[in-house]
């Protein structure tokens, strides 16, 4: 249920068996965020050892991810910078959100994301192939456990969409997906880089998405499907900035 919700892949035996709620298989996410995170990292890997230029690599990564995920989380961090940006009151912000079309807002946050990211994870390739992987898969996969704590500490801002259908996850399920995700990118970032960087990279993924859960409670009351793929990617953004400036500092 996790991999079907959270990406394109291909899941055997989907029409065999009986699924749990997806609420009961949010724990699952930085699992998912493993496997995200790890074939986004062999990309990036693959495409440096063919000598290309590193900001192309990070891009090609980004395109490789998007693939897998069908730009999921980019969807959402463009329709909340059109609806934070360009609303004026709750109402107005959520009906932009719920709009398939993209306004400048989206377009210019869409950018500077991709741009971004693609500049920092072009720097962990100063690091062992293996190593840059690691990291990449351990922000995949703590930004995605971040999801399932916002949604359940955030009460949905609307009844119906993505988050409401969803559901909310129990506290123990949310308690396993942190420790899940927290455990893949505290060590990770631990062993990789030094200790100070994993437990850093947790801080600034934590801190990240208490962000956009405060803006999302002062512009639309709660949290959406959108908001949470904006925490995400904000949250993987932030780790990996911190990843990248251990890097610089070693």
């Amino acid at each position: 249920m996790a991999l079907r919700f959270l990406t394109r892949m291909p899941v055997p035996f989907v029409r065999t068996v009986d699924p749990p709620p997806l609420r009961d298989s949010m724990w699952m996410f930085p699992v998912v965020g493993v496997v995200v995170g790890s074939v986004t990292g062999l990309a990036l890997v693959l495409a440096h050892l063919a000598r290309l230029p590193e900001l192309f690599c990070g891009l090609f990564a980004l395109a490789i991810a998007a693939m897998i995920t069908g730009a999921f989380h980019e969807d959402g961090l463009a329709d909340v910078a059109d609806g934070f940006g360009g609303g004026n009151n709750r109402e107005e912000r959520l009906e932009i959100m719920k709009d398939s079309r993209i306004g400048a807002y989206g377009t210019l946050t869409l950018i500077l994301a991709v741009l971004g990211r693609a500049t920092l994870l072009a720097a962990l390739l100063a690091l062992k192939p293996l190593a840059a992987i690691v990291l990449v898969a351990g922000a995949a996969a703590f930004s995605r456990a971040l999801m399932v704590d916002l949604l359940w500490a955030t009460r949905p801002a609307r009844s119906n969409g993505l988050s409401a259908m969803a559901g909310q996850p129990s506290r123990n399920t949310t308690l396993l997906a942190l420790a899940i995700g927290g455990l893949c990118a505290g060590i990770g970032g631990s062993m990789v880089l030094t200790p100070e960087a994993g437990v850093l990279g947790l801080v600034a993924g934590g801190l990240a998405l208490a962000m956009v859960r405060a803006l999302a409670m002062r512009k639309i009351g709660g949290q959406t499907g959108d908001v949470c793929g904006a925490g995400q990617i904000m949250a993987e953004t932030a780790m990996l900035a911190v990843y990248a400036a251990a890097v610089a500092f070693r």
